[in-house]
């Protein structure tokens, strides 16, 4: 089984999140272990430098991979309260900015961003480019990527496995790094639901038939994961590390749009502390 983040084991958010937040405004206490005998943490810390320019010493990084078109830039934007732009030509990076957003795929190599105003500044949310192209072939991208090097991995998708998914998570189950399977477009799922429901109903849901039918989109969409991941011959997952989030709400609430949100944030917050507890966890046990 993969090594998961640790609200697998019952006790993942056992942490409050204002503690979760201080250890992050602090250097962390050493670099993460290395995946696997065969790679000292020197080589590991030499590698993520030189193919990265990651600084896995002094910061905590997260990762989120995927392929094309799963809504990458744009979570990481929605997780740190920035506002999406599209890309152009007249696009200026900062570390602190938005990540582009577009039609294409726009993250051409892996790309970190910081939280704005320093909120949170030793930790990095890492853009990487989207896999299974020809640039980024699916089979080398864990270690080409240096994905091993990551505190944790945040698997984003949208649709079923792709062979770029389950390669990414064979690697983690191998190396034994954190990663988390995160559904985005969620709220385009329920916003279809509700949809139908009203019209069979031919009325508005009342709010207990609308949480009803969030919580079963919810559990419905890990149950799906679980069995793609026995198909592709994988054990049976512990559903507690996959995600279900609506990332844009998750922003809006952050942001004070609240007229705005016409879906909850799902899991989205519960995401991000889990993600950073299992951070803190490595870093200060390894």
């Amino acid at each position: 089984m993969a090594f998961l983040i640790p609200v697998a084991a019952g006790v993942a958010l056992s942490m409050a999140a204002s503690k979760i937040y201080a250890y992050l405004k602090t250097p962390p206490p050493s670099p993460p272990p290395p995946p696997s005998p065969e790679m000292t943490q020197k080589l590991m810390i030499r590698n993520a430098q030189e193919k990265l320019g990651m600084d896995i010493e002094n910061h905590y990084n997260l990762a989120v991979c995927g392929n094309s078109g799963t809504g990458k830039s744009t979570f990481i934007n929605c997780i740190r309260g920035v506002i999406d732009v599209e890309y152009s030509d007249a696009f200026v990076y900062t570390d602190s900015g938005p990540a582009p957003s577009g039609i294409n795929e726009t993250t051409m190599m892996p790309t970190h961003y910081c939280w704005p105003n320093n909120e949170l500044p030793y930790l990095s949310i890492w853009d990487m480019p989207g896999g299974g192209t020809q640039k980024h072939p699916g089979e080398t991208y864990f270690d080409d990527k240096t994905l091993y090097a990551f505190d944790c991995l945040l698997l984003l998708k949208s649709g079923r496995f792709t062979q770029l998914d389950t390669d990414i998570y064979r690697k983690a189950v191998e190396y034994k790094i954190p990663i988390a399977i995160v559904l985005t477009k969620a709220d385009n799922d329920i916003k279809s639901r509700v949809k139908i429901k009203t019209t069979e109903l031919r009325r508005k849901l009342t709010k207990s038939e609308y949480n009803a039918l969030i919580e079963e989109t919810i559990r419905q969409l890990k149950n799906n994961v679980k069995s793609e991941l026995m198909t592709a011959g994988f054990p049976e997952p512990n559903l507690n590390a996959v995600f279900v989030v609506a990332a844009q709400s998750y922003r809006d609430e952050k942001l004070g749009f609240i007229d705005d949100i016409d879906c909850p944030p799902l899991e989205t917050e519960k995401l991000f502390l889990a993600c950073c507890h299992i951070t803190v966890y490595r870093r200060s046990h390894a």
